[in-house]
């Protein structure tokens, strides 16, 4: 017998038996108390089970609960991981026209560390160098895709003078060379509007990111303008808009919870209309600063239910099947250009100094840091001995190169960041089960 069992095999009980999942293939099988008690003794002598039911043991082949022999699991994660964040042309640009912002959250991000930074737009100039960079990524370096994510800030706040202005001067290139261009955003949708819309569906964007923080009262006491006045109902009224326009567009809806935002959650379900649900993803992220306890994981299981019952796909940050790397970012073509030309790697950090990938050039090309870039990318996120041994490897993929590199430039151990995560590997696989209509 020359096969066995894959190290990336989990099992988990729930109210009707096991579900025996398998983290690299992403492969799901329920199984009864019973019938699982056989299955377990003969997954420790598989050539029994070959010999006993040969059908099932092809069907376990296939699905990667069995494996060859001489496959090595961990070593095939890191070829894909290899592929994944060098070997293609695909370019994947962040842009940030501001980091001001019409809106003032508590929890923001730009906010905390916004002492270092002019809250200024991306200038004319920059504009200019920017689009001749997008347009040679089509016109000379041949790109496969080019996918701009607008970012921030607040990235309508400058509409018209840098996302309109980027949009007409780059896609007749994108057209002329055949390339794959979308676009994207994350935004608060308060700038939003029909006419708005209409023309960035004509500019081709197929993802909005609009965060809501909460039912109407909760949403309205975080964001709000500076006249107090709030902005639920715009928002909501334009997440529907988007989807009535935009017919093949995705939402993904980020609910940013403390720990009162998910008590009353389900009043937003009312305000989104049925025909809006298919193009929306329910994204479940809580406020940074707020710690997490039992029950706030009780509430996230319990939302993420209602908004299953409801129609609505959900996903949660911790678990990405067969995405083999930790983040879209890990990409050796993804970058971040910031509003002041500079090029980062993620929008997660602070736009310090000391972390600056590049500047780029009037002429539209970009002038690398090239003894940063190396250290970046001198190692994976998940190329350490804890990662290595963990059989939910291909769920997770390890912390992301940018935070792999501070920790390598700290000198600082390790820590698996999603020990304590606040949804469990146990209910995420039994709620992919109830996706696929496996378990009711």
């Amino acid at each position: 017998m020359n096969d066995k069992v894959s190290r990336y095999n989990i099992e988990v009980e729930h109210a009707d038996g096991l579900l025996l999942y398998n983290a690299l293939t992403d492969a799901l099988l329920p199984v009864s108390f019973k019938d699982y008690a056989v299955i377990e003794t003969l997954l420790e002598n598989l050539t029994q089970f070959d010999e006993r039911f040969p059908d099932l043991y092809k069907a376990f082949k296939r699905k990667g609960f069995i494996i060859d022999s001489d496959f090595d699991e961990l070593a095939f994660i890191k070829l894909q991981n290899k592929k994944r964040v060098f070997a293609h042309n695909n370019y994947h640009l962040t842009i940030n026209p501001t980091l001001d912002c019409n809106l003032k959250c508590w929890y923001c991000s730009v906010d905390y560390v916004g002492k270092k930074h002019n809250r200024e737009r991306m200038s004319d100039e920059i504009v200019a160098a920017l689009s001749k960079h997008i347009q040679h990524l089509a016109l000379e370096q041949k790109a496969h895709s080019i996918s701009l994510d607008w970012f921030g800030g607040e990235p309508l706040m400058y509409y018209d003078e840098v996302i309109k202005n980027v949009s007409e001067f780059v896609m007749p290139a994108a057209a002329e060379q055949k390339t794959n261009f979308r676009q994207q955003i994350t935004t608060n949708a308060t700038l939003l509007d029909e006419e708005r819309i209409r023309q960035m569906k004509d500019f081709n964007f197929t993802f909005f990111q609009i965060p809501i923080d909460g039912n109407e009262e909760k949403h309205n006491s975080i964001k709000c303008f500076p006249d107090r006045k709030g902005t639920y109902r715009t928002v909501v009224e334009n997440i529907n808009r988007i989807a009535e326009i935009i017919p093949n567009v995705s939402i993904n809806v980020r609910i940013n919870y403390d720990k009162q935002t998910l008590k009353n959650i389900k009043d937003i379900i009312r305000d989104i209309e049925e025909k809006s649900k298919s193009c929306i993803t329910i994204d479940f992220q809580r406020v940074w600063q707020v710690n997490c306890t039992d029950n706030e994981r009780e509430l996230l299981k319990e939302a993420k239910e209602i908004f299953r019952e409801a129609g609505f796909r959900s996903s949660f940050w911790a678990y990405k099947p067969r995405r083999s790397s930790s983040c879209y970012s890990d990409s050796f073509h993804h970058y971040v250009i910031n509003y002041d030309g500079k090029i980062f790697k993620c929008t997660a950090r602070d736009y310090s100094d000391n972390l600056i990938l590049g500047k780029l050039q009037p002429t539209g090309n970009i002038q690398w840091n090239y003894a940063l870039l190396s250290k970046l990318y001198e190692k994976s996120g998940f190329e350490n001995e804890t990662c290595e041994s963990c059989n939910i490897l291909p769920l997770c993929m390890g912390t992301c190169i940018q935070k792999n590199y501070e920790i390598r430039f700290k000198n600082q151990p390790f820590k698996c960041f999603r020990d304590k995560v606040e949804y469990s590997l146990q209910d995420h696989i039994i709620d992919v089960a109830k996706r696929r209509n496996l378990i009711t």
